[in-house]
């Protein structure tokens, strides 16, 4: 119950702060777009380039081809780095002075504020990407009678790597208690530097047959690889999951879920420590 009360106090906050108006009307004029853009020429001209490319020309292949591609690395990487700025205020406003004197004077443990930061978070961006990707998904759907339910995933996969990188989003807020810093923070650690470590660890995969390391850098590029967080990693699962190929490696998974476990530890810890 304490934990619910939190949560929603942190929606209340948000609201007031008019975050979920501008989202809403940030991703309206998206939709808008994509209302104009999802007509049957638009779909007859993927048509032709998956003919050119050769590869499957059917009016599904068409829908799924679209669909990949609004959730593609790009549209996914602005989406999300969208949110972390969003988001990236929370726990710096609730460390001002006076704000979390009255917080922590409050019956709710400091392991549950930050959990409820987490939850609230998490929920945050599962509310967002439903609302923006379910209603493309209607959209495209109704205008070309072809209902693909795997793209719906994107909405789970989407929601993960948002948790992933949000832990982190988290630890350095209580650390810097700096919205400008958190935000650039997170977002070099998004792109460039997972992005880099994610080419690289592709490139090793892929061994002689393009370019080698040698077994120092490449130790240094796998070390880096896995401690860190791999959006682009479980970008590519989503992509797999709306095409409807398989997924692979679950690794990704794996060590974001790790990432995420360690984070939100250390996150726990420093804050039950801290005297504010």
């Amino acid at each position: 119950m304490e934990l619910i009360t939190f949560i929603s106090g942190i929606i209340r906050e948000a609201l007031a702060k008019k975050i979920i108006l501008s989202i809403f009307l940030f991703f309206s004029l998206i939709i808008l777009f994509i209302v104009f853009a999802a007509t049957n020429d638009s779909v007859a001209g993927m048509l032709t380039f998956l003919e050119a490319s050769g590869g499957n020309a059917d009016y599904r292949s068409a829908v799924i081809f679209f669909e990949s591609n609004i959730t593609s690395k790009i549209p996914m990487f602005m989406m999300i780095a969208f949110y972390l700025i969003i988001v990236s205020s929370f726990i710096p406003s609730m460390l001002q002075k006076g704000h979390i004197d009255l917080l922590l004077s409050k019956p709710i443990s400091r392991t549950k504020i930050v959990l409820g930061h987490l939850l609230a978070g998490t929920a945050f961006a599962f509310l967002s990407s439903l609302f923006l990707l379910g209603t493309i998904w209607i959209i495209v759907s109704v205008k070309t009678g072809i209902w693909h339910v795997p793209f719906l995933y994107s909405i789970v996969w989407f929601t993960f790597i948002f948790l992933t990188l949000y832990s982190f989003v988290i630890l350095i807020g209580l650390l810097t208690k700096n919205t400008i810093l958190n935000i650039l923070i997170n977002l070099i650690l998004f792109f460039p530097f997972s992005w880099i470590f994610y080419l690289l660890n592709e490139v090793t995969k892929k061994g002689e047959q393009f370019f080698s390391f040698n077994a120092v850098t490449e130790f240094i590029i796998k070390f880096f690889y896995y401690i860190l967080p791999k959006p682009w990693d479980l970008a590519d699962l989503c992509e797999n999951s709306i095409k409807g190929e398989s997924l692979g490696s679950v690794q990704p998974i794996i060590t974001s879920l790790l990432f995420i476990g360690i984070m939100v530890s250390l996150s726990i810890w420093y804050f039950n420590k801290k005297d504010y």
